[in-house]
């Protein structure tokens, strides 16, 4: 099993949760993921190719993250292309429209199913401009492995969204 660092984000502004999701590979699962692009066999992955192997794995990790926000579960969808950045990191953006949320904290969780098949550490990427007067981002409890009916752990982060 590869193991796979995680740096999540999540942050809410204009009536929309937007979670950003960095993960960062080993050499090994990189060099995978290149085996997997080159669909034509020719030894050289194409732009093409790059894009469709990206369009459709960030498809297959939206479905594998789960958010609750004050008691309801929102619907992820990928925002924006995958981003590529150097020593085998890459971004994907998630987000969802929320209900017009009132003054005052609103609990929320995310479940990461990617984390089950691809451990590995992970680190809370909080917000960029601490202190402003939008809504704040907050963990709620130290982010752990979470037993899901019998299955290994995913990982689960509990926030809080504070609204002004």
């Amino acid at each position: 099993v590869d193991h796979v660092d995680r740096a999540i984000r999540i942050s809410v502004a204009n009536g929309t949760l937007t979670v950003r999701y960095q993960v960062q590979l080993s050499e090994r699962a990189a060099l995978m993921q290149f085996q997997r692009m080159d669909t034509n066999a020719d030894g050289v992955v194409s732009s093409e190719e790059r894009s469709a192997f990206f369009d459709a794995f960030q498809l297959e990790l939206c479905q594998q993250l789960q958010v609750e926000l004050a008691g309801k579960a929102l619907v992820l969808k990928p925002d924006g292309a995958a981003k590529l950045l150097p020593q085998c990191r890459q971004v994907f953006n998630f987000s969802a429209p929320v209900a017009d949320l009132k003054s005052g904290r609103h609990a929320g969780r995310l479940l990461d199913s990617y984390s089950r098949s691809f451990p590995g550490a992970y680190r809370w990427d909080g917000p960029k401009t601490p202190g402003t007067d939008g809504p704040q981002v907050l963990v709620a409890e130290a982010p752990k492995m979470h037993d899901t009916d019998g299955h290994p752990s995913v990982l689960q982060i509990k926030f809080d969204v504070v609204m002004p």
